[in-house]
């Protein structure tokens, strides 16, 4: 791969990257444990009003981000071979409308909550509920801002024949994956635990 800027290899990602998506992945096993050591004080109250969230809805997300994180694999995976290289805007593409399919469906979640009257302060769970859902939801949306910077990069890159910088890819690529391993544990947490 002597064709990317600086002579940088795809696997060498620089350290402020696994900084970062260690720091949000320590943030979030913080809450997890937070949420756990809540559960354990009222686990009927927490249970009755688990059985209240749309299970479908959440498995619908976890598979949106699972295709995803496959759009970015298969970008980053098409970047490595000049032949390829033109499909990775749009596979960053796909990874992005993903994003979008994901924020939609958790509007509609929150919709419904909020018409059948539940709210952050209804009890501790729906605090956590909307606390940790929301804090991703945010991290989702960091992370289409990415995706539509990556892609652009990407796309201008091609189109001027010049050489790609695998730091903005590389980046995006860590953060995103980050972001599906967090909804695989949110998701079990909050929809499925009993």
């Amino acid at each position: 791969m002597t064709d990317l800027k600086g002579g940088e290899e795809p696997h060498q990602i620089e350290l402020g990257v696994w900084v970062v998506v260690f720091g949000e992945l320590s943030l979030f096993t913080l809450f997890f444990t937070i949420f756990l050591y809540y559960r354990g004080h009222s686990p009927e109250l927490f249970e009755s009003s688990r059985l209240t969230l749309h299970q479908d809805l959440g498995a619908l997300n976890t598979m949106i981000l699972i295709t995803s994180s496959w759009c970015v694999a298969a970008a980053v995976r098409a970047l490595r071979k000049i032949e390829t290289r033109g499909l990775a805007p749009r596979r960053l593409a796909g990874a992005l409308t993903c994003g979008a399919a994901f924020v939609f469906v958790k509007v509609i979640e929150y919709g419904g909550a909020y018409r059948d009257g539940v709210t952050v302060l209804t009890n501790e769970f729906y605090m956590f509920y909307f606390m940790l859902t929301g804090i991703h939801l945010f991290h989702v949306l960091v992370g289409m801002i990415l995706l539509v910077a990556a892609t652009v990069h990407l796309q201008s890159v091609l189109e001027s024949d010049g050489m790609a910088s695998y730091a903005l890819i590389g980046f995006t690529s860590c953060f995103w994956h980050m972001l599906d391993l967090v909804w695989i544990v949110l998701f079990p947490l909050l929809y499925l635990l009993h």
